[in-house]
């Protein structure tokens, strides 16, 4: 079976480390299209941030956003996953009160943050190209579709974010998705679980998908395809999953690993 589908997540994998993509990325997007073969962006990133990276070929891409809650087809929202309300609220109490936390509300409309510290709106606006500042995050709970809060740690995520966070893990699924970003969503919200409705869409197999990333945030999205790719740089846990290994996200892998499969 020839893969029709092949997904990519963006920071550790796609993008270098000085986050630059590969000067070969566009071309070879449009060579797979000339295929047939769909290419998503899977990433917790936002929606309008990554349409700034893609912009020369935006249209020709498919977009996981927000780790797996909001997928964009054709600029259309086919699929939105809001998150549970009321446990938001005890999640962002305990944030509030960890210190070198920062709390970030994703929204189908934009991103929202209360704090103006310096290092984290820098770090957020990374990942966030439509970030709104508001007065209270909770009441931006009933004023637009919700699907994730991001948490940012400004100094270890998975030993200080994460360990107070966990705890949420029966009513929400939380993620550790980098070394400085926690992630809060409904249980069952993932890439993999995207990549599930991108192939029931298109009518594509598990053996017909193929997909790449570095990080825990992208562990279901390798359970979901038969070509999973573990960037060389990847987190040891999901290296152990994988099938195959990519050359690492400074060595071009991605680009490498689909040119060497279709003998581009």
């Amino acid at each position: 079976m020839t893969v029709k589908l092949i997904a990519a997540d963006m920071d550790g994998t796609l993008l270098d480390s000085n986050k630059n993509l590969s000067p070969y990325l566009f071309d070879l997007v449009k060579k797979l299209k000339e295929k047939e073969v769909k290419f998503a962006i899977a990433s917790g990133r936002q929606y309008f941030n990554l349409l700034e990276n893609f912009e020369d070929i935006k249209g020709d891409l498919v977009y996981i956003s927000d780790n797996g809650s909001i997928v964009y087809d054709n600029g259309q929202s086919i699929y939105v996953d809001e998150i549970n309300t009321e446990e938001v609220k005890k999640a962002l109490k305990d944030v509030r009160q960890g210190e070198g936390m920062y709390p970030i509300l994703c929204g189908v409309e934009s991103a929202y943050v209360e704090n103006d510290n310096e290092v984290f709106l820098e770090n957020a606006r990374m990942y966030y190209a439509k970030l709104e500042m508001v007065e209270d995050l909770m009441d931006v709970l009933y004023t637009d579709k919700i699907c994730k809060l991001a948490v940012f740690d400004e100094v270890d995520a998975e030993n200080n974010a994460f360990e107070l966070l966990e705890k949420y893990n029966k009513n929400l699924m939380v993620c550790l998705s980098g070394h400085n970003w926690v992630d809060l969503m409904n249980p069952g919200v993932n890439k993999g679980e995207a990549i599930k409705i991108l192939q029931e869409n298109y009518n594509v197999s598990y053996d017909e998908t193929m997909a790449f990333g570095d990080y825990l945030n992208d562990y279901e999205m390798m359970q979901s395809c038969k070509y999973s790719y573990a960037m060389e740089n990847a987190h040891p846990q999901l290296k152990g999953i994988c099938n195959y290994r990519a050359k690492s996200n400074d060595d071009d892998g991605v680009v490498h690993a689909i040119k060497e499969y279709f003998e581009l």
